[in-house]
């Protein structure tokens, strides 16, 4: 799966509400970042923290 800049902020959006997570932890039913997207919503929230 290619990455897209784009959503990266949305999903960064969507684990900062809590509705998603980064890491899947095996519970059923969970909404979790695509694999591709982990390290860059990660790496976008780190920044995000910096400011």
């Amino acid at each position: 799966m290619m990455v897209k800049k784009y959503m990266i902020a949305p999903y960064a959006i969507l684990v900062k509400s809590g509705g998603w997570l980064i890491e899947p932890t095996g519970t059923e039913g969970e909404k979790v970042v695509p694999e591709a997207y982990r390290i860059p919503v990660a790496e976008y929230l780190a920044a995000q923290e910096v400011v």
